[in-house]
């Protein structure tokens, strides 16, 4: 989306295939704008239910399946003497731009590049309400399909660690790797219990700051530093896995994190690195998600 964002003020038609457009229609635009329209650009909209065609002002509703009416369109297109073209150069320069733009996001991308880099390439990834997991929505690069799980549009803290407990169960062949952050973490984390019954071998990451990093973010920048409810106090991870048997790292470095996810990848077993970030240090990532407020 960071690319995307950098390509947006040339754009005069939009084609959503599959999807409710949230990041043009909300992300980059006012969050709780809801807006039906966008000024000077046009929509074509293809998707499978016809009820999504009433949900935004659609100038092309295309209802059908994604790969047969997309075929359809290029069929048409080419039929028409419109072979496929576009400013390649245009895209990749937005790219490079977007992976300059996005290195200022620390400590977060530097712990990234570190998952993407021992994770194999048909690992799967799952994202929490964090600011790890915020930085990972533009910031993490997906090489295979469905391996990046997020909960996409809900929002829902404490939906990573159970829900990666999952993906490991359906996948039990491919590494999974849960990253969370503390707050998100505790939701479920009596769930330690369950990986270790079914010997469930997930990976999972709490990035511990002491605080629900967001929330207090916005009250220091919006409410005059008023902190209420924000932060948070931590058991000792490391002691609390290994209390349920599961063996586990304390790091507090992306040098230190990379020969722990390493061994913890290599070990057949559930296992927990806990990342110690000091609170209040990471760089906020919101200007990449909303980048017009």
């Amino acid at each position: 989306m960071a690319a995307a964002w950098n390509l947006w003020p040339a754009v005069d038609l939009m084609i959503g295939i599959g999807t409710r457009l949230e990041i043009p229609f909300m992300r980059w635009g006012s969050m709780m704008r809801c807006e039906r329209s966008i000024a000077g650009r046009r929509l074509i909209r293809i998707d499978i239910d016809p009820a999504e065609m009433d949900r935004l002002d659609t100038d092309g509703p295309l209802a059908g399946d994604a790969a047969v009416t997309v075929g359809a369109l290029l069929s048409a297109l080419d039929a028409a003497g419109h072979p496929p073209q576009g400013d390649r150069a245009a895209i990749a320069d937005a790219k490079a731009k977007a992976a300059r733009d996005i290195r200022s996001v620390q400590p977060q991308m530097a712990y990234l590049d570190v998952i993407r880099d021992v994770l194999p390439r048909d690992g799967f990834l799952v994202e929490e309400l964090s600011q790890m997991g915020f930085t990972s929505n533009f910031g993490y690069p997906v090489y295979e399909p469905r391996t990046y799980v997020s909960c996409g549009y809900q929002g829902t803290l404490g939906f990573g660690f159970p829900t990666a407990l999952g993906v490991k169960v359906a996948h039990p062949d491919k590494p999974v790797v849960s990253i969370t952050g503390d707050g998100g973490f505790l939701f479920a984390m009596p769930e330690l219990a369950t990986a270790v019954q079914y010997g469930i071998d997930l990976v999972t990451i709490v990035f511990d700051n002491g605080c629900y990093g967001n929330v207090r973010r916005d009250q220091e920048t919006r409410f005059a530093g008023h902190v209420i409810g924000a932060d948070l106090v931590n058991p000792d991870f490391v002691k609390l896995a290994e209390s349920f048997g599961i063996r586990a790292w304390r790091v507090d470095t992306p040098d230190g994190l990379r020969p722990a996810l390493e061994a913890a990848l290599a070990l057949g077993a559930p296992a927990l690195i806990q990342v110690q970030v000091p609170r209040g240090t990471e760089v906020s990532p919101w200007s990449f998600i909303h980048p017009a407020s």
